[in-house]
């Protein structure tokens, strides 16, 4: 295949340029990799994969089959053998269409994978857990599945943490039900939403080696692969050092280069904030908590940035906690029917479903069961970027999360009037008060209702305008 390449500018100074090494499904650039910047960042740049739901509304099943063609890939790393499902899972994706999207993937969930020794997935960062999490979904058997969590959880201690260099001031934990989850012979897999500097892989697998030195082999799974050669030095590096073999599997894999330029570009858009308009907007709160089986729920202390210690009960079929291939299949059923209860409460017009920080695969299952064609999905973020190059509209808004009031989160390629309906999944609330902030940025949007959705403790029954 002939290289592809595509400048992304970066302000007047300087620009990125990236080269297409390997692209098995064609992929379009735009679609896979987006350039962003944020304001006081460390970074010349921040590489953002569109395909994952975090930049804007996807349909839901898009970023799942993306995941599941990562996996199908893992599959032939450790067998040799090509599963024909994967060309019909880059069509659909390709198609853009959600009708072969639904297809492929109904087509995927009737006949699911198993290996031997069966593998622990883990999910790194926010943007890297519903990815991780739809990968593990293909494979059946022992496999298990770990999210990582930014929460502080003092009643349980964590299995590994590690500084997250993205956010200096943050760690990213680990913990598990399972003391046991690296305490075998199993292969590991980590899930990156992509490679660039390779900073927090690099320091994931030397936190599982200094724990557990008997592991061999490790593999990173990501849609983006834009390592450059001293990165993937590092990399060799740390193989001969540790003595142990990282395989890297990526759909895309791009030389980049930063250059500098003598003339300034209009390419670059400006991320600009909604105006706050007064909109008539039927707001309705629900609790799923009375079909969670107990099983389920994990009661734990999480302390906030403040030092405020609350007791919480947290969703294991988040990946928290550890999920094995069993307990997978089972809240697979049970995000079905949650999408069906909320049939009642919904309509067949054009709705977005949101997940909050790092709840976004449980709503991308769910909103595959809502009515109606126009459904699409997107994911919060923490990052706050001022300027990029998404091939969409670059309308945002912030607000304080209602899970630390302290952070702040976005939305990004908003539209006003693009949607009669809007779903807000968060996975617990302790007072309705805490999303009030979400709720009232949401009403800008001109939807007719906005429903919010908890997962794990509170009824909410009550209607508010």
């Amino acid at each position: 295949m002939s290289h592809v390449s595509k400048v992304f500018p970066l302000d007047n100074e300087k620009q990125v340029e990236v080269k297409v090494v390997k692209n098995r499904f064609d992929f379009e650039i735009d679609e896979m990799l987006a350039i962003t910047q944020e304001e006081n960042s460390e970074f010349p740049f921040i590489p953002v994969s569109p395909c994952l739901g975090y930049s804007r509304g996807l349909y839901p099943e898009h970023p799942l089959l993306i995941g599941l063609l990562l996996g199908f890939l893992y599959h032939e790393s450790l067998t040799g053998e090509t599963d024909e499902r994967i060309h019909s899972i880059a069509k659909a994706i390709n198609s853009k269409t959600r009708g072969k999207m639904i297809q492929a993937l109904n087509i995927i969930e009737a006949n699911k994978l198993g290996h031997y020794p069966p593998t622990r997935f883990i999910g790194l960062s926010e943007r890297a857990v519903n990815l991780g999490q739809s990968i593990f979904s293909l494979f059946e058997d022992e496999v298990m599945f770990l999210a990582s969590t930014r929460d502080k959880i003092i009643s349980h201690p964590p299995l590994l943490d590690h500084k997250d260099i993205v956010d200096p001031l943050e760690r990213l934990f680990f913990y598990t039900k399972d003391k046991d989850f690296f305490d075998n012979d199993e292969r590991i897999a980590i899930i990156d939403n992509h490679l660039l500097n390779g900073n927090s892989v690099l320091n994931l697998i030397k936190k599982i080696y200094d724990k557990y030195p008997e592991r061999e082999t490790f593999t990173v799974l990501t849609p983006i692969d834009l390592r450059s050669s001293s990165v993937k030095e590092s990399f060799s590096s740390l193989e001969k050092s540790l003595n142990i073999k990282i395989n890297i599997i990526s759909l895309m894999t791009f030389d980049v280069e930063v250059q500098e330029i003598e003339h300034a570009t209009e390419e670059l858009i400006q991320n600009e904030f909604l105006e706050n308009q007064h909109q008539e907007t039927k707001v309705q709160y629900h609790s799923f908590r009375n079909v969670i089986n107990d099983h389920f729920i994990v009661k734990a202390q999480n302390m906030l940035r403040d030092g405020t210690i609350h007791d919480n009960p947290y969703f294991i079929s988040t990946g928290r906690f550890t999920l094995n291939g069993k307990e997978q299949q089972t809240s697979e059923a049970l995000f079905q029917r949650m999408g069906e209860l909320l049939n009642d409460l919904l309509d067949d017009s054009p709705k977005l479903v949101i997940g909050v920080g790092e709840f976004l695969y449980a709503p991308l299952q769910i909103a595959r069961y809502l009515p109606g064609k126009d459904v699409y999905v997107q994911g919060t973020t923490r990052f706050n970027f001022d300027s990029s190059t998404l091939k969409h509209s670059n309308k945002k808004i912030s607000f304080m999360s209602p899970l630390e009031r302290t952070i702040t989160h976005y939305l990004y390629n908003l539209d006003i009037d693009q949607y009669e309906e809007i779903i807000v999944f968060v996975e617990r609330l302790r007072h309705k008060t805490e999303i009030d902030d979400l709720v009232q940025q949401l009403k800008i949007l001109g939807a007719k209702s906005i429903l919010v959705i908890e997962m794990t403790s509170i009824s909410f029954n009550e209607d508010r305008y």
